[in-house]
């Protein structure tokens, strides 16, 4: 358990945040397809990427770290004389709790030979593939589930090209994967979404990452996307920049305490919809200021001493609805979140998951289909302290720890969910200023 209280001083911190495993995840499957040797940097550590490289060489491909730095072999480079790789044996691997990572791993598998069967963890047997699994086996993949969900077995070593329909509205990352698939088809494919994607900068990001790769995707409509026959990927050096998820946390200390915070080293130009939370802060009082650095783009958040509600449709960042819940109860005004409803089937309901923990803290929240409506607080007393649970999910347990800025007292429950996708975030908490004491709050 962790406990999270205001710190002796008010918060003037400068921070770094770990890469984006979004990025990281995109990349290390293209480099797994990709016929040469590619090397990542800046990678972050934790038990998605972990899994991510795990992936890589249920694919046939290898890895190695040096100095910081991991090769990734791609499969035909894997696979040449001499290499252990045997596609005739059946290849199980885990994807843990990383949702993500089912559906990219599953479209990728398709491509090599052999039979690889993809398991997981937690809620990982309810997060929807059926959309995928569909639009896979239209373009010639043999895909066996169990009623719709992992466990699953993917029995191909050859994609052909073709049109490819796939549901939008559950999530993004069934046309990503299909896209990161698509350079290693025998023929050109085309992508076409049924419905506006939920999360459509994360499409934004696949195509940024494949045309780092070396892989030019064409969107000749909106919902449309189309991947050239002969298309593929080439081996290269690439840095994974920063991630604006991570510093959402922050940034929002900094509108709790209030404080001053800044985060460097985030890529200005990233597709990735959490990079408009600081605007988000913005509106609700927050001073917000960016300047150029050596390492991409420099954010830095002074609070307000009033925060305003606000409202916002966060279909296109959705992994900020956490951050933003925590600091609702503490402005002047109600604030409604909007366009969530996919995040009910995240780690957690999300949904649910946050009305119980700010409702544990006296919180007025009202659950809606597509979202949360959040009253403010009549006061800070009418807050209390109170044992929240993290409902197994580590964006609920960083971002509702948040509110001990202002209720002296929070406790966490499970606190070591955050290993999922940054394991050093109560050491980060408490170097920023924050008072934090607990079993995985570290020396």
């Amino acid at each position: 358990m962790i406990e999270v209280a205001p710190g002796a001083a008010p918060l003037d911190a400068a921070v770094r945040v770990p890469g984006s495993k979004y990025e990281a995840n995109r990349f290390l499957i293209a480099a797994a397809l990709t016929d040469g040797t590619t090397r990542l940097s800046g990678l972050p550590e934790g038990e998605d990427i972990r899994a991510a490289i795990s992936a890589v060489d249920a694919l046939g491909g290898s890895t190695a770290g040096r100095g910081g730095c991991l090769e990734v072999r791609g499969t035909a480079v894997a696979a040449s004389p001499g290499s252990s790789f045997d596609p005739g044996v059946p290849v199980r691997v885990s994807v843990g709790e990383s949702g993500t990572l089912l559906r990219f791993l599953t479209a990728a598998a398709a491509t090599v030979p052999g039979s690889i069967t993809i398991t997981g963890s937690g809620r990982i047997r309810e997060r929807p593939v059926a959309g995928l699994v569909a639009a896979l086996g239209a373009l010639g993949a043999d895909i066996e589930t169990t009623g719709g969900f992992a466990p699953l077995t993917v029995r191909s070593g050859r994609l052909d090209g073709g049109i490819a329909s796939v549901p939008a509205t559950e999530s993004s990352q069934f046309a990503s994967g299909l896209l990161l698939a698509a350079p290693r088809a025998a023929g050109a494919v085309s992508v076409e979404l049924e419905g506006d994607p939920v999360s459509a900068p994360y499409l934004d990001l696949t195509v940024s990452v494949m045309a780092r790769c070396g892989v030019n995707v064409e969107r000749p409509g909106p919902r449309r996307f189309q991947v050239a026959a002969g298309a593929r990927y080439r081996p290269g050096d690439h840095r994974i920049s920063g991630d604006w998820t991570s510093a959402g946390y922050f940034l929002a200390a900094a509108a709790l305490a209030p404080g001053r915070v800044t985060v460097d080293g985030l890529d200005p130009e990233s597709p990735q919809g959490e990079r408009r939370f600081p605007e988000v802060l913005r509106g609700m009082g927050c001073e917000v200021s960016e300047a150029p650095s050596e390492e991409g783009v420099r954010v830095t958040v002074t609070g307000a001493s009033r925060l305003r509600g606000v409202s916002v449709d966060m279909r296109s960042m959705p992994d900020a609805v956490p951050t933003l819940a925590a600091i609702a109860p503490f402005a002047q005004g109600p604030t409604i979140i909007r366009g969530i409803s996919h995040l009910r089937h995240k780690e957690s309901d999300r949904i649910t998951a946050l009305a119980d923990g700010l409702g544990r803290l006296g919180a007025h929240v009202v659950p809606m289909d597509d979202g949360l409506a959040i009253e403010p607080a009549e006061s800070a007393a009418t807050l209390r302290a109170a044992l929240l649970d993290a409902h197994g999910d580590h964006r609920i347990a960083m971002a509702l720890a948040l509110t001990g800025l202002r209720v002296p007292g929070v406790r966490v429950g499970s606190p070591q969910v955050v290993a999922k996708s940054f394991p050093d975030y109560w050491r980060a908490l408490a170097e920023l200023g924050v008072r934090v004491s607990g079993e995985e709050a570290g020396p």
